[in-house]
């Protein structure tokens, strides 16, 4: 069973009554809006670490009055000796509350602003922005992160959101600003609390005059805002505003207004703030944050280290102290300002009771400052069901089909503010039928609706008070039966649901929604996950065979395959049990035949069984004594000659064998001369049939392939002189050179006029020089002289050849 656990905190946001950010962008250099990053109201609180990255000295603290402006040397602090950083610096994050049981880490944000000036020396040598040197090649929205109990940095990480960047519009000092949310990093550690070290914040080093000339100085640091929450702490309203807000003598009165939470009704209002900015001087007052009072007057806030007027002063402070957890650990920090403080509320004159709303003002006229960061945490007055549970009783928790089941609903009001308008909704699974309710007190109703299937509680004002007395809600269901779970493939299901809570308090009127809880974590913080219910389903389905069932089968005695090993899988028993029989008639006797049975059968721990059978005919073996080969079923391929590039693949030949029913055929092929086209070679190719009684049939295949001849024109060789005297020397007109070429010869022969005197379409080297008509020359020989010819070859893929041919009459 599941035991409700009494602590439980919901996080809840609110819709219309989240912080809200009022400006007026006609009285200061707005250069970004400011918008919650971060509004909720839970059981905890902020707190904050931070350094800067521009000193005096790049390992020493600083703890002089100069002013950033002062100095056109300053160097990046840079503590960590690594070379691939340019500057870094670290900062301790103490456990807030270590008396807060179960202390949780709700968000954590990374920021981290600079003057970032590009480096710039003028034609006259004179720098403007930067060392002389060269500018840091860095992304200005990379950082560098070591976390507590490391000793190495982090991945390089990249920020989620630049907030503003000053060199875009080459605004002043260039001022940029980035924000990162590790929460998922430093919740990740076994530890949260302790150094944290950030490296390469990318800013203007040295000198820097504004693109107006003036020298504003360099400034740059990080700051690292914690949001973290435990059960045994007020509720807070707390919201984290940033932008970027540029206030001077002539701009400033830049407003910004909380709004969306509702103070307690009685006693001391408690809040506390937090601030970023830049460019704050030690040396320059008049700077100011303002509240408006409870008499509507502008009332300037001031800690034991921010006077109230030079409240940025390039100062880390939290709760009115130097933050000196540090290194190195500067008490002035050269124009980056951080402070996490208390608001002095003295006799409820900021913030009274049932307040609503606060607007603080930023203003100065003198000193300049940039703000990008304002956040504020206030108690507030707010009723709580943060350990509504849902639950089912032991005995009931995993129940069978058709059986009733009790739900239970465990209500308290942990919050400070009496609860009214209470009710509470939750939909009865489809696998389930409501039965009814337990007796109720007379201050709750409920209604069930069939069609909706929707179980509603009203609960009358007053039973839910803070000083109410716990109570719980019962109703009964009960599941359905097999039949309702017949299509589902397990033998279990589970079953969830979840109640919604929607109420609001009797000062703060604020619509608020909790949900039930069925698991709650070490802390006893809910997590609003949906009861579980698992329904055990009655076993009804056998289990089945994971392999494929062999199947009915003929063979002959020598071919009885071995017996399939099968494994079966259920639903409901990760083991159920196969077991397997074999019988077989005829004594297994090949003479007569004889028939095998074969019987698996699959059992689950509910016994339901699933059984395959297998029938293997084992014929008569008239074949033992077999002598007959095989024969091949295709044509057999015949000895050819062929050309190089002529060569056939060879056949694939099957075989056919009177008591074989599958033989072997393999297949062999040799070759001389390395298969040498230039001289020819000879392939022999082999089938070989084989039965299962070592029967075999061959057949051989000899392929003959002719040596490449050359058949190019360029080899033809033509006679030049015919002089047919009878001597055997130029007899004849005579045409090779490309024996072996399969070419048809097409001779035409002409005279000076361009009479044809001799023509052969299938020329076959045996004219003589003499003409078709004995008229001319001795003999019937031609007369005497030189004489045109051309050769054609029989086909289009090689061009005629022409020439001149000498005829001689001795």
């Amino acid at each position: 069973m599941k035991k409700p656990i009494p602590l439980k905190n919901l996080t809840r946001t609110f819709g219309f009554l989240l912080f809200l950010l009022a400006f007026n962008t006609t009285s200061a250099q707005l250069q970004k809006g400011f918008t919650p990053r971060y509004s909720e109201t839970i059981t905890g609180d902020f707190t904050m670490i931070a350094n800067n990255v521009l000193s005096r000295h790049a390992t020493n603290s600083y703890n002089g009055n100069g002013s950033n402006h002062d100095f056109s040397d300053n160097v990046f602090v840079d503590i960590d000796s690594d070379p691939t950083t340019f500057n870094s610096s670290s900062a301790n994050l103490a456990n807030p509350s270590p008396g807060s049981s179960c202390l949780t880490i709700e968000r954590v944000f990374l920021y981290w602003a600079a003057a970032d000036k590009e480096y710039e020396v003028n034609g006259s040598g004179t720098i403007i922005a930067g060392n002389g040197g060269v500018e840091p090649s860095w992304n200005y929205n990379d950082i560098k992160l070591m976390l507590p109990g490391s000793s190495t940095y982090e991945a390089t990480l990249t920020a989620d959101e630049v907030i503003y960047r000053g060199r875009d519009d080459h605004f002043v000092n260039d001022p940029y600003i980035c924000v990162k949310d590790i929460t998922s990093w430093v919740q990740g550690l076994s530890d949260p609390f302790g150094t944290y070290q950030v490296a390469n914040v990318k800013a203007t080093e040295g000198q820097l005059l504004s693109h107006a000339g003036g020298r504003t100085g360099t400034s740059g640091g990080w700051q690292i805002v914690v949001v973290w929450q435990s059960p045994l702490l007020p509720q807070k309203n707390i919201t984290l505003f940033d932008g970027y807000a540029h206030i001077t003598r002539d701009d400033n009165n830049f407003d910004v207004t909380f709004d969306g939470f509702q103070t307690v009704p009685n006693g001391e209002v408690k809040a506390n703030m937090v601030i970023g900015s830049l460019e704050g001087d030690r040396g320059i007052s008049r700077d100011q944050l303002l509240m408006m009072d409870t008499s509507g007057s502008w009332e300037p806030l001031t800690t034991a280290m921010r006077p109230a007027n030079n409240f940025f002063n390039s100062s880390i402070t939290t709760h009115g102290s130097d933050f000196l957890d540090r290194t190195p650990a500067s008490s002035n920090t050269l124009g980056f300002d951080a402070s996490l403080f208390d608001l002095y509320n003295s006799g409820n004159s900021l913030m009274t009771n049932n307040q609503t709303s606060a607007t603080v003002r930023m203003t100065s006229d003198q000193e300049v400052y940039g703000l990008y960061l304002l956040g504020m945490a206030v108690e507030v007055y707010e009723p709580s069901l943060n350990t509504l549970d849902l639950y089912a009783t032991p005995s009931d928790e995993n129940p069978r089909t058709g059986e009733t089941v009790q739900i239970y609903l465990d209500v308290a009001n942990t919050g400070n503010d009496n609860i009214r308008d209470l009710s509470f909704t939750t939909s009865v699974p489809e696998e389930m039928d409501f039965i009814g309710v337990e007796p109720l007190p007379s201050e709750i109703t409920y209604n069930f609706d069939t069609v909706t299937r929707e179980l509603t509680f009203n609960v009358a004002d007053g039973l839910t008070d803070v000083t109410s007395a716990p109570y719980t809600i019962q109703y009964s269901v009960r599941v359905k039966d097999d039949a309702y779970f017949s299509s589902i493939p397990a033998c279990e299901f589970n079953s969830e649901s979840q109640t919604v809570a929607m109420y609001m308090g009797e000062i703060n009127m604020t619509q608020q929604t909790s949900n039930s809880s069925f698991t709650f974590d070490e802390c006893g913080i809910g997590n609003g996950d949906p009861t579980s219910i698992v329904i055990h389903i009655t076993d009804v389905q056998a289990p089945v065979f994971a392999e494929n069932l062999p199947s009915d089968i003929t063979v002959p005695c020598n071919g009885v395959p071995d017996a399939a090993t099968l494994t079966a899988i259920d639903y409901c028993d990760p083991n159920p049990v196969t077991t397997f029989t074999e019988t077989a008639t005829n004594d297994r006797s090949c003479e007569t035949g004889y028939e095998i049975t074969r019987t698996w059968t699959a059992t689950d721990n509910a016994n339901n069984t699933f059984t395959h059978t297998q029938i293997i005919t084992v014929i008569s073996d008239e074949c033992i004594m077999d002598e007959e080969a095989p024969v091949f079923v295709e044509e057999l391929p015949e000895n050819i000659t062929v050309d190089c590039d002529s060569v056939p693949e060879a056949d694939i030949l099957t075989a056919i064998d009177n008591c074989d029913t599958d033989p072997e055929v393999t297949f062999s092929e040799t070759a001389t001369n390395d298969r040498d086209c230039s001289t020819g070679y000879e392939i022999t190719r082999t089938w070989i049939a084989v039965d299962n009684n070592g029967n075999e049939t061959v057949h051989t295949q000899i392929i003959i392939v002719e040596a490449d001849l050359p058949c190019d024109a360029e080899n033809l060789i033509v006679s030049k002189t015919i002089t047919a005297n009878g001597d055997g020397i130029n007899d004849r007109f005579e045409i090779t050179g490309l024996e072996g070429c399969d070419y048809t010869y097409h001779l035409k022969v002409f005279n000076r006029w361009g009479n044809i005197v001799y023509e052969n379409n299938d020329y076959t080297n045996d004219w003589s020089g003499f003409a078709p008509e004995n008229s001319l020359g001795n003999s019937g020989m031609l007369a005497s002289g030189t004489y045109y010819y051309i050769i054609g070859f029989g086909t289009n893929e090689v061009q005629p050849v022409n020439g001149y041919i000498y005829i001689g009459s001795n």
